[in-house]
């Protein structure tokens, strides 16, 4: 494991994959918990459905572009873009969040995955390349590993943040 950290290029590697996980699930948790809170009955299972939607289309729609540009580019360089992109959707869905707008934040979330669809085969294709063909198992390990603990720890964060605001926002309006 640390002769795979000191691998060049490993650790700014890995932690974009803790960020991208980390901040995409955030907010994916953030939609989720408020429909949940908000909405009951019918309206929650629609709005539900919608988000899961929303986020698994990307990866149908897009199959066959993402596999050609990620033929086609080189893989770093997608994930630069797909970074970027990330980065400007993060930005703006916090605006829509601290503006109060929840449906742009809502139709956003299509966004999100559409970078994660294009992101991930440009992550995972890197994978061989920065670490070497001998050590392909254990940096895919690595970066799952990664992937599990931006996952664990974004639910947790993002779950006991938006119980602290709700909370403080349903009683500041009481």
């Amino acid at each position: 494991m640390p002769s795979l950290l000191r691998t060049l290029g490993a650790l700014p590697f890995l932690i974009a994959v803790f960020l991208n996980a980390f901040i995409d699930l955030g907010h994916k948790i953030i939609i989720q918990n408020t429909i949940f809170k908000v909405y009951d009955g019918p309206e929650q299972m629609i709005l539900t459905a919608v988000v899961i939607g929303l986020i698994l289309l990307p990866f149908i729609l897009l199959f066959s572009p993402v596999g050609f540009v990620g033929d086609k580019y080189p893989k770093n360089k997608i994930m630069q873009a797909a970074a970027w992109a990330a980065v400007g959707l993060t930005l703006a869905i916090t605006f829509c969040y601290y503006m109060g707008w929840f449906w742009p934040a809502f139709a956003m979330t299509f966004l999100l995955a559409v970078q994660s669809a294009y992101c991930s085969p440009a992550k995972l294709g890197n994978i061989k390349g920065l670490f070497g063909k001998q050590r392909l198992a254990q940096a895919n390990g690595l970066v799952q590993a990664t992937a599990i603990i931006a996952i664990l720890s974004s639910t947790l964060i993002f779950s006991i943040g938006f119980e602290h605001f709700f909370r403080k926002r349903t009683m500041s309006k009481a």
